[in-house]
């Protein structure tokens, strides 16, 4: 049998620690409560703060996964292009367009500008429907600083893009899938891109006009018209005034020639017998 003195204490234990565990309980109480209170408040907060952190690092780039404004996009092309060539039988206006392209690659990796743009704007003579020809055009007139003429070709970029999708190239469109074989740029996502990249420089996309294109039958049909208009000019002003001053000269004694009409008339008239005009 235990002693009194050890029960009286073991009781007085037990009733210590019941008190020590409800003034424990009792003081989480009012952190439970606040935590109910203002928990749900906190997970909003971090939530917004998270979903804005998002939108930022979003419009910053809105595709971080994709090297957009770069070369090596279409390195791939000018490599089936080295391969093509080598097809026998292929059209030469084919062969001519992929050496030009490949060579504007070329240049342009290796930051010769005028010379990558020379060999683009041939190959784009020869291939208009081709929108990876304006991109580069523009990359490179970009690099060489003049971002206003390249905004021009980054907006003919687009609407071939647009044009191509719609299904309104059905005779390119086999040689442009091949030449991009591992994905075809998206309208929608280009234009986005092309937008927000021109917006640094303060270009707004939409005011932008795409480059005129003349295939070269056009250019030989208004060159051959300008030659008509010239000639017919020549005709009926600069022939008649080279008789004229030719008559004038050689007007024999006795005899003058009338400076507007050509009208030969004595020198005792004074006005002339074809038009009237003075003598001079």
């Amino acid at each position: 049998m235990r002693h009194p003195r050890y029960v009286i204490f073991r009781a007085k234990s037990q009733t210590v620690q019941k008190l020590a565990n409800i003034i424990d309980l009792r003081a989480s109480i009012p952190h439970n409560r606040y935590m109910k209170r203002y928990g749900f408040l906190a997970l909003i907060f971090i939530f917004a703060a998270g979903l804005y952190i998002c939108t930022v690092i979003h419009a910053e780039d809105p595709y971080p996964q994709q090297k957009f404004f770069t070369i090596e996009r279409f390195s791939l092309a000018a490599n089936l292009l080295d391969a093509i060539t080598l097809k026998p039988g292929l059209r030469e206006d084919i062969k001519k367009f992929a050496n030009y392209f490949r060579d504007g690659i070329y240049a342009l990796s290796n930051g010769k500008y005028r010379i990558a743009l020379d060999n683009l704007y041939k190959a784009r003579r020869i291939w208009p429907e081709y929108f990876g020809t304006d991109f580069l055009i523009a990359l490179a007139l970009e690099k060489k600083g003049d971002i206003r003429k390249a905004a021009r070709f980054y907006k003919g970029y687009l609407d071939k893009l647009r044009i191509f999708e719609l299904g309104h190239y059905p005779i390119s469109a086999p040689l442009i899938r091949t030449l991009s074989l591992s994905s075809i740029d998206n309208y929608s996502e280009s234009n986005q891109r092309v937008a927000y990249h021109l917006k640094k420089y303060d270009i707004d996309l939409t005011r932008i006009n795409p480059p005129v294109f003349i295939s070269d039958f056009v250019k030989i049909a208004l060159l051959l018209f300008l030659i008509l208009i010239a000639g017919i000019i020549a005709r009926y002003t600069i022939v008649p005034y080279l008789e004229i001053r030719n008559r004038i000269k050689r007007a024999a004694p006795g005899y003058w020639v009338c400076r507007k009409c050509g009208e030969l008339n004595l020198d005792l008239v004074n006005e002339c017998d074809k038009c009237g005009s003075k003598h001079p």
